[in-house]
Protein backbone atom coordinates (compact mmCIF):
# COMPACT_ATOMS: atom_id res chain seq x y z
CA UNK A 1 0.00 0.00 0.00
CA UNK A 2 2.60 2.09 0.74
CA UNK A 3 4.27 1.78 -2.51
CA UNK A 4 1.32 2.76 -4.41
CA UNK A 5 0.94 5.75 -2.46
CA UNK A 6 4.30 6.80 -3.07
CA UNK A 7 4.01 6.03 -7.14
CA UNK A 8 0.48 7.85 -7.10
CA UNK A 9 2.64 10.81 -5.30
CA UNK A 10 5.44 10.89 -7.76
CA UNK A 11 2.49 10.57 -10.81
CA UNK A 12 0.89 13.46 -9.45
CA UNK A 13 4.03 15.58 -8.91
CA UNK A 14 5.12 14.78 -12.73
CA UNK A 15 1.70 15.94 -13.68
CA UNK A 16 1.36 19.20 -11.66
CA UNK A 17 4.99 20.39 -12.90
CA UNK A 18 4.14 20.59 -16.21
CA UNK A 19 5.24 24.17 -16.85
CA UNK A 20 7.29 26.75 -14.30
CA UNK A 21 4.22 28.78 -13.31
CA UNK A 22 7.20 31.69 -12.72
CA UNK A 23 8.79 31.30 -16.32
CA UNK A 24 8.72 34.50 -17.41
CA UNK A 25 8.15 33.89 -21.62
CA UNK A 26 5.27 32.12 -19.74
CA UNK A 27 3.90 34.83 -17.84
CA UNK A 28 4.40 37.45 -20.89
CA UNK A 29 2.50 35.69 -23.30
CA UNK A 30 -0.57 35.29 -20.50
CA UNK A 31 -0.03 39.63 -20.07
CA UNK A 32 -0.52 40.02 -24.08
CA UNK A 33 -3.80 38.11 -23.49
CA UNK A 34 -4.71 40.00 -20.58
CA UNK A 35 -4.88 37.45 -17.74
CA UNK A 36 -2.77 37.80 -15.21
CA UNK A 37 0.11 35.33 -14.16
CA UNK A 38 -1.80 33.35 -11.32
CA UNK A 39 -4.27 31.76 -14.01
CA UNK A 40 -1.00 29.76 -15.01
CA UNK A 41 -2.05 27.99 -11.70
CA UNK A 42 -5.30 26.72 -13.40
CA UNK A 43 -4.80 22.87 -13.08
CA UNK A 44 -7.56 22.30 -16.03
CA UNK A 45 -4.97 24.82 -18.19
CA UNK A 46 -1.87 22.57 -17.22
CA UNK A 47 -4.04 19.40 -17.94
CA UNK A 48 -4.71 20.54 -21.31
CA UNK A 49 -1.09 21.92 -21.71
CA UNK A 50 0.39 18.58 -21.06
CA UNK A 51 -2.10 17.21 -23.91
CA UNK A 52 -1.51 19.40 -26.84
CA UNK A 53 2.16 18.82 -25.98
CA UNK A 54 2.15 15.29 -26.29
CA UNK A 55 -0.16 16.14 -29.25
CA UNK A 56 2.24 18.70 -31.16
CA UNK A 57 5.09 16.29 -30.14
CA UNK A 58 3.87 13.51 -32.75
CA UNK A 59 2.06 15.60 -35.43
CA UNK A 60 3.53 19.59 -34.77
CA UNK A 61 1.09 22.05 -34.78
CA UNK A 62 -1.05 21.93 -37.49
CA UNK A 63 -2.41 18.91 -39.41
CA UNK A 64 0.09 19.26 -42.63
CA UNK A 65 3.67 20.13 -42.24
CA UNK A 66 3.13 21.42 -45.55
CA UNK A 67 0.40 24.17 -45.10
CA UNK A 68 2.32 25.33 -41.78
CA UNK A 69 5.31 26.36 -44.32
CA UNK A 70 3.02 28.53 -46.53
CA UNK A 71 -0.04 29.84 -44.08
CA UNK A 72 1.76 29.94 -40.70
CA UNK A 73 4.02 32.60 -42.33
CA UNK A 74 0.50 34.23 -44.39
CA UNK A 75 -1.11 34.58 -40.83
CA UNK A 76 1.85 36.13 -38.71
CA UNK A 77 2.36 38.64 -41.42
CA UNK A 78 -1.14 39.73 -41.57
CA UNK A 79 -1.80 39.74 -37.74
CA UNK A 80 2.04 41.84 -37.49
CA UNK A 81 -0.29 44.17 -39.49
CA UNK A 82 -2.76 44.89 -36.70
CA UNK A 83 -3.85 45.37 -33.29
CA UNK A 84 -4.08 41.71 -32.34
CA UNK A 85 -1.23 40.19 -30.38
CA UNK A 86 1.45 37.87 -32.30
CA UNK A 87 -0.25 34.90 -30.35
CA UNK A 88 -3.33 35.16 -32.05
CA UNK A 89 -1.89 33.10 -34.71
CA UNK A 90 -2.84 29.70 -32.64
CA UNK A 91 -6.52 30.55 -33.26
CA UNK A 92 -6.08 29.07 -36.78
CA UNK A 93 -4.34 26.26 -35.37
CA UNK A 94 -6.60 25.65 -32.81
CA UNK A 95 -9.62 26.22 -35.19
CA UNK A 96 -8.65 23.99 -38.03
CA UNK A 97 -5.34 22.89 -37.66
CA UNK A 98 -4.75 24.52 -40.73
CA UNK A 99 -6.82 21.37 -42.83
CA UNK A 100 -8.65 23.00 -45.72
CA UNK A 101 -10.77 20.25 -46.32
CA UNK A 102 -14.26 21.64 -45.45
CA UNK A 103 -16.55 20.27 -42.41
CA UNK A 104 -19.38 20.85 -43.44
CA UNK A 105 -19.60 23.92 -46.42
CA UNK A 106 -23.69 24.17 -46.80
CA UNK A 107 -24.54 24.88 -43.44
CA UNK A 108 -21.44 24.25 -41.05
CA UNK A 109 -17.77 26.17 -40.71
CA UNK A 110 -15.00 26.61 -42.95
CA UNK A 111 -11.60 27.81 -44.04
CA UNK A 112 -9.11 28.14 -41.87
CA UNK A 113 -10.45 30.73 -39.29
CA UNK A 114 -13.89 28.24 -38.91
CA UNK A 115 -16.48 30.80 -40.16
CA UNK A 116 -20.20 30.10 -39.88
CA UNK A 117 -21.96 30.97 -43.16
CA UNK A 118 -23.89 34.06 -41.83
CA UNK A 119 -20.96 34.95 -39.73
CA UNK A 120 -18.78 35.07 -42.31
CA UNK A 121 -20.95 36.65 -44.57
CA UNK A 122 -21.59 39.61 -42.03
CA UNK A 123 -17.72 40.13 -42.34
CA UNK A 124 -17.91 40.57 -46.07
CA UNK A 125 -17.27 37.30 -46.97
CA UNK A 126 -18.90 36.30 -50.15
CA UNK A 127 -20.64 32.42 -50.54
CA UNK A 128 -21.86 31.52 -53.83
CA UNK A 129 -22.14 28.79 -56.38
CA UNK A 130 -18.56 29.91 -57.66
CA UNK A 131 -16.81 31.07 -54.50
CA UNK A 132 -16.88 30.46 -50.84
CA UNK A 133 -14.36 33.28 -49.09
CA UNK A 134 -14.60 31.50 -45.97
CA UNK A 135 -11.88 29.25 -47.44
CA UNK A 136 -9.68 32.16 -48.96
CA UNK A 137 -6.85 32.67 -46.59
CA UNK A 138 -6.13 35.82 -46.88
CA UNK A 139 -9.94 37.44 -47.14
CA UNK A 140 -10.98 35.15 -44.04
CA UNK A 141 -7.91 35.67 -41.86
CA UNK A 142 -8.21 39.71 -42.46
CA UNK A 143 -11.77 39.37 -41.80
CA UNK A 144 -10.96 37.19 -38.26
CA UNK A 145 -8.83 40.14 -37.69
CA UNK A 146 -11.28 42.61 -38.34
CA UNK A 147 -13.62 40.87 -36.15
CA UNK A 148 -11.51 39.82 -33.10
CA UNK A 149 -10.65 43.35 -32.90
CA UNK A 150 -14.44 44.68 -33.04
CA UNK A 151 -15.01 42.15 -30.19
CA UNK A 152 -11.80 43.85 -28.06
CA UNK A 153 -13.32 46.91 -28.48
CA UNK A 154 -16.40 45.52 -27.42
CA UNK A 155 -15.29 43.63 -23.94
CA UNK A 156 -12.33 45.66 -23.56
CA UNK A 157 -9.79 42.10 -23.27
CA UNK A 158 -8.18 40.12 -25.38
CA UNK A 159 -9.52 36.96 -23.88
CA UNK A 160 -12.51 37.92 -23.41
CA UNK A 161 -12.59 38.85 -27.46
CA UNK A 162 -11.31 35.12 -27.77
CA UNK A 163 -14.56 33.58 -26.20
CA UNK A 164 -16.95 35.57 -27.77
CA UNK A 165 -15.41 34.39 -31.21
CA UNK A 166 -15.91 31.10 -30.01
CA UNK A 167 -19.84 31.80 -28.24
CA UNK A 168 -20.59 34.80 -29.36
CA UNK A 169 -20.54 38.04 -27.92
CA UNK A 170 -24.37 37.47 -26.48
CA UNK A 171 -23.65 34.49 -24.77
CA UNK A 172 -20.42 35.93 -23.19
CA UNK A 173 -22.54 39.09 -21.96
CA UNK A 174 -24.79 36.78 -20.37
CA UNK A 175 -22.00 35.06 -18.78
CA UNK A 176 -20.64 37.87 -17.12
CA UNK A 177 -23.76 39.39 -15.99
CA UNK A 178 -24.25 36.15 -14.42
CA UNK A 179 -21.00 35.95 -13.29
CA UNK A 180 -20.85 39.39 -11.78
CA UNK A 181 -17.25 39.50 -13.04
CA UNK A 182 -15.32 39.39 -16.21
CA UNK A 183 -12.54 37.47 -13.93
CA UNK A 184 -11.21 34.71 -16.25
CA UNK A 185 -10.85 32.05 -13.42
CA UNK A 186 -14.02 33.48 -12.72
CA UNK A 187 -15.81 32.98 -15.98
CA UNK A 188 -13.80 29.25 -16.84
CA UNK A 189 -14.35 27.91 -13.34
CA UNK A 190 -16.07 24.34 -14.31
CA UNK A 191 -17.69 24.30 -11.34
CA UNK A 192 -20.12 27.02 -12.17
CA UNK A 193 -20.77 27.01 -15.42
CA UNK A 194 -21.09 30.23 -16.58
CA UNK A 195 -19.47 29.63 -20.41
CA UNK A 196 -20.54 26.77 -22.30
CA UNK A 197 -17.69 23.44 -21.48
CA UNK A 198 -16.76 24.02 -25.17
CA UNK A 199 -16.03 27.50 -24.58
CA UNK A 200 -14.32 26.85 -21.25
CA UNK A 201 -12.23 24.15 -23.08
CA UNK A 202 -11.35 26.25 -26.18
CA UNK A 203 -9.74 29.45 -24.15
CA UNK A 204 -7.15 27.26 -22.41
CA UNK A 205 -7.02 24.92 -25.68
CA UNK A 206 -5.79 28.37 -27.10
CA UNK A 207 -3.69 30.15 -24.20
CA UNK A 208 -2.03 25.98 -24.04
CA UNK A 209 -0.81 26.24 -27.83
CA UNK A 210 0.59 30.17 -27.46
CA UNK A 211 2.44 28.99 -24.15
CA UNK A 212 4.04 25.55 -26.11
CA UNK A 213 5.18 28.32 -28.85
CA UNK A 214 7.05 30.47 -26.29
CA UNK A 215 9.01 26.99 -25.29
CA UNK A 216 11.88 27.89 -27.75
CA UNK A 217 13.35 24.13 -27.10
CA UNK A 218 10.24 22.42 -27.66
CA UNK A 219 10.10 24.42 -30.90
CA UNK A 220 13.36 22.96 -31.92
CA UNK A 221 12.73 20.10 -31.02
CA UNK A 222 9.43 19.35 -33.11
CA UNK A 223 11.15 21.68 -35.94
CA UNK A 224 8.60 24.75 -36.04
CA UNK A 225 11.65 27.19 -34.17
CA UNK A 226 11.34 28.59 -38.29
CA UNK A 227 7.86 29.36 -38.36
CA UNK A 228 6.47 30.38 -35.05
CA UNK A 229 7.40 33.65 -32.69
CA UNK A 230 8.68 35.16 -36.26
CA UNK A 231 6.09 37.80 -38.42
CA UNK A 232 7.90 36.03 -41.45
CA UNK A 233 7.12 37.78 -45.35
CA UNK A 234 4.26 36.39 -46.64
CA UNK A 235 5.02 34.13 -49.17
CA UNK A 236 2.07 34.51 -51.37
CA UNK A 237 1.32 36.97 -53.74
CA UNK A 238 -2.54 37.92 -55.15
CA UNK A 239 -2.75 38.49 -59.05
CA UNK A 240 -6.26 39.47 -60.70
CA UNK A 241 -7.47 37.35 -63.47
CA UNK A 242 -10.26 37.79 -65.57
CA UNK A 243 -13.81 35.95 -65.17
CA UNK A 244 -13.78 32.61 -65.81
CA UNK A 245 -10.57 31.71 -65.76
CA UNK A 246 -9.26 28.35 -65.13
CA UNK A 247 -6.80 27.21 -62.61
CA UNK A 248 -5.43 24.39 -63.88
CA UNK A 249 -4.11 26.74 -67.26
CA UNK A 250 -2.71 29.18 -64.83
CA UNK A 251 -0.90 25.96 -62.86
CA UNK A 252 0.95 25.41 -66.15
CA UNK A 253 1.62 28.71 -66.81
CA UNK A 254 3.63 28.93 -63.43
CA UNK A 255 5.24 25.60 -64.70
CA UNK A 256 3.84 24.06 -60.78
CA UNK A 257 1.58 20.82 -59.76
CA UNK A 258 -2.02 21.82 -60.38
CA UNK A 259 -2.71 20.47 -56.66
CA UNK A 260 -0.20 23.39 -55.01
CA UNK A 261 -1.97 26.17 -57.09
CA UNK A 262 -5.90 24.43 -55.49
CA UNK A 263 -4.47 24.54 -52.11
CA UNK A 264 -3.65 28.47 -52.19
CA UNK A 265 -7.32 28.78 -54.03
CA UNK A 266 -9.93 26.21 -51.98
CA UNK A 267 -12.16 29.24 -51.97
CA UNK A 268 -12.87 28.55 -55.68
CA UNK A 269 -15.30 25.99 -56.08
CA UNK A 270 -15.34 25.22 -59.41
CA UNK A 271 -11.54 25.45 -59.93
CA UNK A 272 -12.21 29.04 -62.13
CA UNK A 273 -12.74 32.57 -61.43
CA UNK A 274 -16.39 33.74 -60.68
CA UNK A 275 -18.12 34.58 -64.23
CA UNK A 276 -19.60 37.03 -61.98
CA UNK A 277 -17.14 39.47 -61.53
CA UNK A 278 -14.69 40.94 -64.59
CA UNK A 279 -11.34 40.56 -62.73
CA UNK A 280 -11.22 38.46 -59.00
CA UNK A 281 -8.04 37.79 -56.99
CA UNK A 282 -6.29 34.45 -57.24
CA UNK A 283 -3.06 33.44 -54.90
CA UNK A 284 0.10 32.79 -56.50
CA UNK A 285 3.35 31.56 -54.96
CA UNK A 286 5.10 35.05 -54.41
CA UNK A 287 7.76 33.82 -56.13
CA UNK A 288 6.11 32.97 -59.52
CA UNK A 289 4.91 36.44 -59.72
CA UNK A 290 7.72 37.10 -62.47
CA UNK A 291 6.66 33.63 -64.50
CA UNK A 292 3.02 34.83 -64.47
CA UNK A 293 3.86 38.47 -65.91
CA UNK A 294 6.09 37.16 -68.42
CA UNK A 295 4.14 33.57 -69.76
CA UNK A 296 0.25 34.37 -69.11
CA UNK A 297 -2.03 35.54 -71.94
CA UNK A 298 -5.94 36.13 -70.65
CA UNK A 299 -8.51 34.93 -72.81
CA UNK A 300 -11.25 35.79 -71.32
CA UNK A 301 -14.87 33.73 -70.96
CA UNK A 302 -14.76 32.26 -74.41
CA UNK A 303 -16.07 28.58 -74.98
CA UNK A 304 -16.98 28.53 -71.19
CA UNK A 305 -19.87 26.72 -70.10
CA UNK A 306 -21.56 25.63 -66.23
CA UNK A 307 -23.21 22.44 -66.02
CA UNK A 308 -26.41 22.68 -64.19
CA UNK A 309 -28.78 19.55 -62.90
CA UNK A 310 -32.36 20.72 -62.92
CA UNK A 311 -33.98 21.08 -59.96
CA UNK A 312 -37.68 20.33 -58.89
CA UNK A 313 -39.27 24.22 -60.26
CA UNK A 314 -36.73 25.39 -61.95
CA UNK A 315 -37.20 26.23 -65.86
CA UNK A 316 -35.24 26.93 -68.68
CA UNK A 317 -37.20 30.23 -68.27
CA UNK A 318 -35.68 30.83 -64.72
CA UNK A 319 -32.01 29.71 -65.62
CA UNK A 320 -31.91 31.86 -68.39
CA UNK A 321 -32.82 34.77 -66.06
CA UNK A 322 -30.63 33.76 -63.55
CA UNK A 323 -27.98 33.06 -65.98
CA UNK A 324 -28.10 35.84 -67.49
CA UNK A 325 -28.68 34.08 -71.03
CA UNK A 326 -30.64 34.08 -74.13
CA UNK A 327 -32.98 30.97 -73.91
CA UNK A 328 -32.02 29.53 -77.27
CA UNK A 329 -28.13 29.14 -76.19
CA UNK A 330 -29.33 27.14 -73.34
CA UNK A 331 -28.17 23.10 -74.50
CA UNK A 332 -30.53 20.76 -72.45
CA UNK A 333 -29.38 17.01 -71.93
CA UNK A 334 -29.58 15.47 -68.94
CA UNK A 335 -27.83 18.42 -67.40
CA UNK A 336 -27.84 21.64 -68.16
CA UNK A 337 -25.32 23.77 -70.54
CA UNK A 338 -25.27 27.07 -69.79
CA UNK A 339 -23.05 29.59 -71.83
CA UNK A 340 -21.09 32.01 -69.73
CA UNK A 341 -20.24 35.33 -70.36
CA UNK A 342 -18.94 38.39 -68.85
CA UNK A 343 -22.42 39.90 -69.02
CA UNK A 344 -23.62 37.54 -66.39
CA UNK A 345 -23.39 39.45 -63.02
CA UNK A 346 -25.60 37.50 -60.80
CA UNK A 347 -24.95 35.10 -58.34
Amino acid sequence: MRWLLLIALFIYTLKAAVFDPNDPKKIEVLKHFDIPKSFLNDPDLNDIYDLRKRSCSLNGFANSIENADVFIPMISSLISQSDLPAEFLFIALAESGLDLLPSSPRTGPSGLWQFMPKTGQSHGLEITAYVDERRDHLKSTRAAITYLSQLHRQFGKWYLALIAYNCGDGKLSRAIRKAGSDDLSILANPNKEYLPAVSRHYIRKIIALALLGSDHVFLEQIQYDHLIGVASENPIATVYLPAGEEIDKIAAVLEMPKQTLKLLNTHLKRGVTPPSHSSYPVYIPADKLALLEKNYHPQGLQNYFVMHKMKAGESLASLSRRYNVELKEIILNHTVKIPISSSFIKK
